[in-house]
């Protein structure tokens, strides 16, 4: 009897514990639920975040709103969002009635993949900046000594140690400009150290390679780069846009650094390349890299300061077997397209690519989204 009236009590003391411990839970949570609700206001940043996952919902649920073919682009307004249910009015997320903000996501087709890029405007409080945009306003464009140029209608780096390092997808790069709807950038880390080309050639009948980039071995390895995922992520890749491959030849005494010869011939929707020989001449400061080899142009040169010799994409126009290599002493060289030399792939960044934090020196590069 005794036993029984013992149990009955440790009964009780557990369902009263387990009762107190459910109580504190429906609590707690429903206390995180009345603070989230009506009282946590979000950062500008979360509310980026809030509309992209918004977005994502929506077109889950409309899939005939997507973005059909290769670069096209949809854009979804905080409106749409709010009118579909799938988030609160920005005021509502900030907690402030008075605040003026609009937003809306642009949705880029990438290959079948989409890239969902936020925009918030909140006037002078604050307003999403692309990283394009934050150059344009924060990096003052130079006249003489290192920094930023405009050339060639580009915005160009230029001399020996620009604030160009931007760190993309874990890996070190340098912004070689801002042309049209991209920004411009180039693989700095090691590589791999191969032949620009190694078939055989009917002019010197011999293995040294043909100079045509277009079915060249290194655009091979090229491209293989761009497609690693362990070397760019997928949702980085979101972040590399199709460019036109500038792959005309010159001559080692032609004096052009407007890019009009390596333009003559291209090839289009390439995700990545290498480096035209004129962009290495551009970014000489010495007023004496006048020609496709002055040894001038390695003087006032970030470029030439990469370690061990690289390959660019420029061919020599007067044979079908050299290539424009930038010798590990910082000179461009012609060098039989069958020797080795190192493969630092160049990029091409999207034009609504997001700031996210740097200053593009080596200590702290900008970093993008």
């Amino acid at each position: 009897m005794m036993k029984d009236k013992l149990k009955e009590m440790d009964k009780k003391k557990l369902y009263l514990v387990i009762g107190f411990f459910v109580a504190i839970i429906i609590i707690l949570f429903g206390g995180a639920f009345v603070y989230n609700k009506f009282f946590y206001k979000r950062s500008y940043t979360e509310i980026e975040n809030i509309m992209v996952n918004a977005s994502k919902n929506y077109l889950a649920k409309n899939k005939n709103r997507f973005p059909k073919n290769y670069n096209d682009v949809v854009t979804l307004s905080d409106s749409d969002l709010v009118g579909a249910e799938e988030m609160d009015t920005i005021s509502e997320y900030l907690k402030d009635e008075t605040s003026t903000c609009s937003g809306n996501v642009t949705v880029t087709n990438i290959n079948g993949q989409y890239r969902y890029v936020p925009t918030l405007d909140c006037g002078n409080k604050y307003k999403t900046v692309t990283f394009i945009d934050y150059i344009k306003k924060m990096v003052p464009i130079k006249e003489n000594g290192t920094g930023l140029y405009q050339l060639n209608d580009e915005l160009v780096y230029r001399g020996d140690s620009p604030n160009n390092y931007i760190k993309f997808s874990g890996k070190t790069y340098r912004i070689v400009k801002f042309s049209g709807d991209s920004a411009v950038i180039i693989y700095t880390e090691k590589g791999s150290n191969i032949a620009w080309d190694d078939r055989y050639n009917t002019e010197k009948k011999m293995q040294m390679g043909i100079n045509d980039y277009s079915v060249s071995r290194i655009k091979d390895t090229v491209d293989a780069f761009y497609k690693d995922d362990k070397k760019i992520t997928p949702d980085n890749k979101l972040l590399v846009i199709a460019h036109n491959l500038e792959i005309g030849k010159r001559a080692s005494k032609d004096t052009d650094k407007t890019g009009g010869l390596e333009k003559s011939a291209v090839i289009e929707n390439q995700f990545a390349g290498l480096l035209p020989l004129y962009d290495y001449m551009n970014a000489s400061l010495d007023s004496n890299c006048t020609t496709s080899v002055s040894a001038s142009c390695m003087n006032y040169n970030y470029l030439s300061k990469f370690m061990y010799s690289w390959w660019t994409m420029t061919g020599n126009n007067q044979n079908t077997y050299s290539v424009y290599e930038i010798a590990g002493s910082g000179s461009s060289l012609l060098m039989n397209a069958g020797t080795n030399g190192y493969c630092r792939p160049v990029l091409y960044l999207s034009k609504d690519a997001l700031y996210v934090s740097g200053d593009g020196s080596s200590e702290n590069p900008y970093i993008v989204k």
